[in-house]
């Protein structure tokens, strides 16, 4: 991908290197918008992998994520000098890469409503998330996966930005076109408590933060 910027001219001559230094998204953001190429190549390698598991929750189609992904990083590149500032890097692509995917999957003749309430959104669990659950044994964790998938997928969508990718309920209630943080909130509540009434528990990862 990052080959075929460069023979696009897409990648231009570097500005200070910022590989070598501990900096933060507005740090990194702002020396990628200066025209640094290694700030673009380090947000691009550590997003990559973030956003294809991202793509694939709203498609199963890899070449299509691929596409998309290179068209997101493409269009950063040409826009460089006009977009505006984030703090927050992984959700300014989440957001770049979800319009992509849905207007390709439109252009496939894919319904709206397809993809706000059939779209699997299925939610990956980490060993990590119930090792911070010492009252969980392996039955119990079955169910609390086979739960959360039972959940609409736009409560299982609200769930993972929150607490898989560590969104706020402003970024939340952006990605998922809410008419306000507190709507992301209501929603994520409503998640919460089918989930305690299905299981008669909460897990201990999915306390509501403040």
């Amino acid at each position: 991908m990052l080959n075929n910027l460069k023979e696009n001219n897409q990648i231009v001559e570097d500005k200070p290197n910022v590989e070598k230094s501990q900096v933060s998204d507005l740090e990194l953001w702002r020396a990628f918008k200066e025209g640094s190429n290694s700030a673009f190549i380090k947000i691009y390698e550590t997003y990559f992998e973030a956003l294809f598991r991202f793509g694939s929750r709203i498609t199963p189609h890899e070449e299509l994520i691929k596409d998309a992904i290179h068209d997101v990083f493409f269009d950063l590149r040409k826009n460089s000098k006009s977009i505006g500032e984030t703090k927050h890097i992984k959700f300014y692509l989440f957001k770049c890469l979800k319009r992509k995917i849905v207007k390709e999957l439109n252009n496939w003749t894919v319904r709206q409503e397809e993809l706000t309430e059939h779209t699997p959104f299925e939610i990956i669990f980490s060993h990590e998330h119930f090792l911070i659950n010492s009252q969980l044994d392996s039955e119990r964790s079955a169910k609390v996966k086979e739960a959360i998938m039972q959940l609409s997928s736009r409560k299982r969508e609200a769930i993972y930005y929150l607490y898989f990718e560590n969104l706020s309920y402003d970024e939340v209630s952006e990605m998922m076109g809410l008419a306000s943080p507190k709507s992301a909130r209501d929603l994520i509540y409503k998640a919460l408590k089918s989930l305690r009434n299905s299981l008669g528990f909460l897990p201990l990862f999915l306390i509501p933060p403040l």
